[in-house]
């Protein structure tokens, strides 16, 4: 079954830190919401905060966490959540209107 993304997601790599106390980059963003990889991992359903650090300044978010990966330490291989936003933070605006401005790429099947 496969899932059927309201909005567009950009591949973007943002700083962010869920709770203030874990570390994690974004794999991808959207108005909707992130994927990003970090070294713990959350449950799904789980209830989370944090703030992206656009341009030197903190954008706070507020969400869910809708899919968890877990990954292996042993191999170096990072965890992975997807997170919906609860309101797309108005600090994204500025950057969302730069990612739509630049082309898409396709990808080779």
């Amino acid at each position: 079954m496969t899932t059927r993304r309201e909005t567009l997601r950009r591949s973007y790599r943002l700083p962010l830190s869920l709770g203030r106390r874990v570390p994690a980059l974004t794999a991808d963003v959207s108005r909707g919401g992130f994927s990003a990889e970090l070294s713990q991992v959350f449950v799904p359903g789980s209830v989370i905060d944090g703030y992206f650090l656009v341009d030197n300044e903190e954008v706070s978010f507020k969400g869910h966490v809708v899919w968890a990966q877990a990954g292996n330490p042993m191999l170096s291989l990072s965890s992975r959540i997807g997170v919906r936003f609860d309101v797309t933070p108005d600090g994204l605006k500025r950057l969302f209107t730069q990612l739509d401005a630049r082309p898409r790429r396709l990808k080779a099947r």
